[in-house]
């Protein structure tokens, strides 16, 4: 199964609009997919001892989206020049053997800026390489996200074209 990951909490966030990109052309080829936002992760995760004592809520969260996934596309906005402290909180809060390990990512920085969280990609990088996941080689940095969506959709044909041709790569990876 594939889980695209919205690696926010913002509601109607930009980052959602080019989630569903992927969630259609998955839907489009028939492929088990399931979409995690991260708005959606219980609120109970932040405690001193998260790491060695999961709540129940944050256990059945990670049954259900973390490890029945095999390969994960996770699409992350630019937050200071890095990636979310929510999606590191739930990396860190997870049981990494059995929610990372030996698992696959294909990586989408979002950003209103001109990098396209390039810095925020290679950061995820690095910290999923460490939890043994291989990356995918193509990255794909989206910058000046909002001046490619009109009215709740992404509207700029050669991003939605570049993240196709990244899909169908991420497909025979």
């Amino acid at each position: 199964m594939i889980t695209v990951i919205v690696g926010t909490n913002a509601h109607d966030s930009a980052t959602k609009i080019i989630a569903d990109i992927y969630i259609d052309k998955l839907k489009s080829l028939g492929v088990k997919h399931q979409l995690l936002q991260l708005k959606d992760m219980p609120t109970d995760i932040l405690a001193s001892d998260m790491y060695f004592n999961r709540k129940p809520s944050f256990v059945a969260f990670s049954e259900k989206y973390l490890e029945p996934t095999e390969k994960y596309i996770i699409v992350i906005p630019e937050y200071n020049g890095g990636i979310p402290g929510i999606f590191k909180l739930m990396m860190d809060a997870s049981d990494i053997a059995k929610c990372w390990w030996g698992k696959k990512a294909c990586l989408t920085g979002v950003a209103a800026g001109r990098s396209g969280n390039l810095r925020g990609l290679d950061t995820l990088t690095n910290y999923l390489n460490y939890l043994k996941v291989d990356v995918l080689k193509n990255k794909i940095p989206i910058s000046r996200v909002h001046t490619l969506i009109e009215d709740g959709q992404l509207i700029d044909k050669d991003t939605i074209d570049i993240l196709h041709v990244q899909l169908d790569d991420f497909l025979s990876f």
